[in-house]
């Protein structure tokens, strides 16, 4: 029987690949072994927990692993390469789980592939896997069993904690809407179910479940094309999924990316506050651990998908009474915002972020024109992939009624005369103040703005001296534009400088 050693630092590599993790690592193993089973498009994930032998077993009736698959699952050279395609990496469950596990025991059987493994360590530095026959799988699937160590922590002992866990993680896949919507969109089947300790978990309806009030179902739109499904209610309890956990759910093929209030202030009805909003592309912008945004180096594409539903969640909360903050002209934020302008080629992020107005070239037919093309259809799909007319059930299964069309220069068959023009897109940037006392903040971001605190203890400290008061708000800027393109992890270290101006201000 083989026996295989991975020639890297098992120990550095699964402690590096927990702190990349908002949540402990036996929850990780939990939701990354999920994570595997969906991506395989099974109709039954299968969840068990023996809370005396300490032992996890996932099970799914998927799609299995092939050969190369299996030896990725192993290889923790190869788990992190992988982005934009689905919800999970390849053995990060099984591999993570190390950091508090001695021995995982996979089984998977496939079109093309039957096999397993038991992978243990054998001693404190070094970690090995036998091959073995699969004994509990027959056909198509993959079976995980983690086994482990006596004084592991583990925040779950019983059928209603991994059932609590999941609607935190994977809430969508527990209602019978977001379902249908996978479903015609290809993704899973609408019959997937979870079985939690031998008991099926029947979805449901979220606004059922959780008793959701002032409910308002939307579909968020980029440039006219619906590019996803969500709703917004408040709940009857605070924290409706447990402790400190409330706002909008923002989801990727129904697992759970983060929960977020689009820095606006709810108030006392802020803990009741539940909204579940899946947008299928954000999988393209999602961190390695695939628990928040990549908004760096992307920030005008990710915007495009998340502008939509900050706009429409700070419309429900005018209809509750509660009015979003709104930018004000003031001649403080135009003198900021050509002060901006004038950074630009030193600072280019500022650019990319506010989206400064920016040159495109595109092709115009004239009949004087020199430049061939050919005049082609877009063909586009509405989301999501259904029956029905706009305002009613899921969306559109066909193209939409109005395709676009475009000139493609195309010299050796192009009948088409055009001749490029300049067009202007985008504007400079939206400074807007806002007194919050309340808030730790300097300023925060929302949309292309910044929100300068102008009730934060040093803004107030220095007012009144206009030179102080123009280095206090650039400074402010640049501290929320920072804050905005890191992940939420990284936010609390950030968040040291607001702390120590609040204290600055508040000395006299």
């Amino acid at each position: 029987m083989s026996i295989h050693e991975s020639s890297v630092n098992y120990q550095n590599l699964i402690r590096d690949l927990a702190e990349m993790y908002p949540f402990d690592v036996a929850e990780v193993v939990v939701v990354e072994l999920i994570a595997n089973s969906l991506d395989a498009k099974p109709t039954c994930i299968s969840i068990e927990f023996d809370p005396y032998k300490r032992i996890l077993v996932v099970t799914d009736n998927g799609e299995g692993m092939t050969a190369s698959d299996f030896d990725q699952y192993h290889d923790f050279a190869a788990g992190l390469k992988t982005r934009g395609t689905g919800i999970g990496f390849a053995g990060v469950g099984a591999k993570i789980s190390f950091n508090i596990a001695t021995r995982v025991i996979t089984e998977t059987y496939s079109e093309s592939f039957v096999g397993g493994s038991n992978w243990y360590l054998q001693s404190k530095k070094k970690l090995v896997w036998e091959d073995i026959q699969p004994m509990h799988l027959h056909k198509h699937g993959t079976r995980v069993e983690v086994m482990f160590t006596p004084n592991a922590i583990l925040p779950y002992s019983s059928t209603q904690d991994l059932i609590a866990l999941l609607k935190l993680h994977y809430l969508p896949l527990l209602d019978m809407k977001y379902l249908e919507l996978y479903e015609r969109l290809g993704r899973y089947c609408s019959d997937l179910r979870f079985v939690i300790n031998g008991k099926i978990i029947n979805p449901g309806k979220l606004i059922e479940d959780f008793a959701l009030e002032k409910v308002r179902e939307f579909f968020p739109q980029k440039v006219g094309k619906r590019i996803g499904y969500g709703i917004f209610g408040l709940a009857s309890a605070e924290y409706p999924l447990g402790a400190n956990i409330c706002g909008v759910l923002l989801c990727a093929f129904g697992k759970v990316i983060k929960a977020d209030l689009f820095n606006q202030f709810p108030g006392s009805i802020g803990s009741r506050i539940l909204g579940v909003v899946e947008i299928p592309d954000f999988v393209k912008f999602l961190t390695t651990a695939k628990t928040d945004f990549i908004r760096r180096s992307k920030y005008q594409k990710f915007e495009s998908l998340y502008d939509p539903v900050r706009q429409e969640f700070r419309s429900w909360l005018g209809e509750l009474g509660i009015q979003p903050s709104e930018i004000s002209g003031t001649d403080e934020a135009t003198k900021l915002e050509r002060e901006l302008k004038k950074l630009l080629e030193d600072v280019p992020e500022l650019a990319e972020f506010f989206g400064f107005r920016t040159r495109k070239i595109t092709l115009q037919p004239d009949s004087r024109g020199t430049t061939n093309a050919t005049l082609q259809e877009g063909i586009e799909p509405t989301f999501p992939v259904g029956e029905g007319k706009a305002g009613e059930g899921l969306g559109r299964v066909d193209v939409g009624e109005q395709p676009g069309q475009a000139l493609v220069q195309d010299n050796k068959t192009g009948t088409e005369p055009a001749k490029p023009i300049s067009r202007v897109s985008r504007r400079g940037p939206k400074i807007t103040f806002i007194e919050a006392p309340d808030r730790e903040y300097l300023a925060w971001v929302d949309g292309n703005n910044v929100a300068i605190n102008s009730g934060h203890p040093a803004y107030i400290k220095i007012r009144s001296d206009s030179p102080a008061r123009r280095l206090h708000n650039l400074f402010a800027i640049a501290s929320a534009v920072q804050r905005f393109m890191v992940t939420e992890s990284e936010v609390k270290e950030l968040m040291f400088i607001d702390r120590m101006m609040a204290a600055w201000g508040k000395k006299k």
